[in-house]
């Protein structure tokens, strides 16, 4: 099959590498993503608040976990504003901490499966475009194996990429509701 006379595709070939190159893509971007999520997982792990209340007066380290470091951040926040005289209503302590941890927690984590969710429904329409290129270029019989193939190819690239997707989506918002409760539990700490 030749396209303008510049390019010689061979659809036998065609399909079985663009189908390999759009679920490899996709699969190897998933994966990123559930590793990402993983870490995100443990590191909003729910702590009790004895534990909370026993490490709030101690420096903040990368290994602490939300909760943690939100305790820690209230705590600092709270002595630094008592030593200079005035000091901010615990209102407005506890939701400037809720806000600076959420941020950080979506920069860290979230954010970045949602980049790596929003990769995968184009990277299933190079699928759908590969699979359309063999179908429209292929002049011989429309129910061969190749024109088979070719709507195959078109149809798990992106069944793939939209499944993976709608995982990610799903799993994003649940870290979300399960970083909030972990916030909260952090803000639960004497001051």
């Amino acid at each position: 099959m030749d396209i303008l006379g510049l390019i010689t595709i061979n659809p036998n070939s065609f399909n079985i590498w663009s189908l390999r190159i759009s679920l490899t893509l996709t699969t190897s971007i998933f994966i990123i993503a559930m590793i990402l999520a993983a870490r995100a997982f443990l590191h909003a792990k729910a702590l009790d608040h004895k534990h909370l209340d026993s490490i709030k007066d101690k420096h903040a380290s990368p290994a602490d976990t939300l909760a943690e470091s939100v305790a820690k951040m209230l705590w600092a926040t709270s002595q630094s504003d008592n030593t200079t005289g005035a000091a901010a209503p615990k209102e407005f302590l506890y939701d400037a901490t809720r806000e600076v941890a959420q941020n950080n927690f979506n920069g860290t984590f979230v954010n970045r499966i949602y980049m790596c969710a929003n990769l995968l429904p184009p990277i299933g329409l190079w699928g759908t475009v590969a699979g359309m290129i063999v179908i429209f270029l292929y002049t011989g019989d429309p129910g061969s194996a190749i024109n088979n193939g070719a709507i195959g190819a078109k149809l798990w690239s992106t069944y793939f990429a939209l499944m993976y997707y709608v995982l990610l989506q799903a799993i994003c918002v649940v870290l979300d509701v399960i970083a909030k409760r972990s916030i909260n539990r952090g803000l639960q700490v004497k001051i």
